[in-house]
């Protein structure tokens, strides 16, 4: 899993948005706009982890 995703904007709001918020803030994703409208998602090392030691495998 390359642990990298791709999100429009116009889905804010959404309850993706918001879980993306609380993982951000969580310092398990990074966020960055790539151009108008679309942002990439990343997991950090401390989002991979969080999904190590949850019992979820992270690839």
């Amino acid at each position: 899993m390359s642990g990298e995703i791709a999100v429009l904007e116009s889905a804010e709001g959404t309850i993706l948005w918001r879980t993306l918020q609380e993982c951000r803030q969580a310092h398990w994703i990074l966020q960055k706009e790539v151009s108008p409208g679309v942002f990439s998602v990343s997991l950090t090392t401390t989002g991979r982890r969080a999904l190590e030691t949850s019992g979820r495998p992270a690839n």
